[in-house]
């Protein structure tokens, strides 16, 4: 289904509610999913039916989520339609919406109302087999921020991968903060300032031609899944 590089997450969409594995992709905002009808979708898995749903509705043009797409345009009836890019000339084209989103936390099933998402009916050069993706990105369409309101500031989440991502409490755990990326971008970026091997610095010396133009240091790298 997925790549070797992708990781998923399983979450639930719509009215009545319908599952679905999704990839995780940090460096984008939009949260998407093919829907049915999609034009080039060689999907291999099940695709959201929005006539299937009773929470389902179409954004409209003039709100504030729809002119935060760069690429978009208003249908004669006002909806928001919008493509949207990827690297390696991979893109997606639809209409944005809004929808009951939900999680099952093991223990509980949390619900998200009026996510809102791209309902994607085309396709261009997919780059995978699996087509849902939540963007967790920084900017205001990504699922970080969408739901972030709903969590109280001293909350902390986490972001499980792997049998072994597991923490009591009891270990030694380093933070770091999130550098700007000094504009409006979706990157979380962080200053790296030297790397380890085992027990072994490399003292990697920074200089000569920079490595990013998001923040103009050689220093800085992008957190990207």
């Amino acid at each position: 289904m997925a790549g070797p590089s992708e990781f998923l997450v399983k979450l639930s969409l719509g009215t009545p509610s319908s599952l679905y594995w999704a990839i995780i992709d940090a460096g984008s905002n939009l949260i998407w999913t093919t829907c049915c009808h999609c034009y080039n979708c060689h999907v291999k898995t099940p695709m959201f039916d929005p006539l299937q749903s009773s929470t389902y509705k179409n954004r409209r043009c003039s709100t504030s989520f729809c002119m935060e797409l760069h690429d978009h345009r208003c249908t004669s009836d006002q909806l928001c339609c919008f493509r949207y890019s990827y690297s390696a000339n991979s893109e997606v084209e639809g209409v944005l919406a809004s929808e009951m989103l939900l999680f099952d936390n093991g223990a509980d099933t949390i619900k998200h109302e009026g996510i809102v998402f791209g309902s994607v009916h085309r396709e261009d050069n997919p780059d995978s087999a699996l087509h849902k993706v939540p963007g967790l990105g920084r900017g205001p369409l990504s699922l970080v921020k969408q739901i972030g309101s709903s969590i109280e500031n001293n909350s902390a989440g986490q972001l499980k991968f792997g049998e072994d991502a597991l923490f009591s409490g009891t270990e030694d755990v380093q933070e770091t903060p999130m550098a700007s990326d000094g504009g409006e971008g979706s990157f979380y970026v962080l200053i790296l300032t030297n790397i380890n091997v085992g027990n072994s610095r490399l003292n990697i010396q920074f200089g000569g031609a920079q490595t990013t133009a998001l923040l103009g240091d050689a220093r800085s790298i992008i957190i990207d899944s």
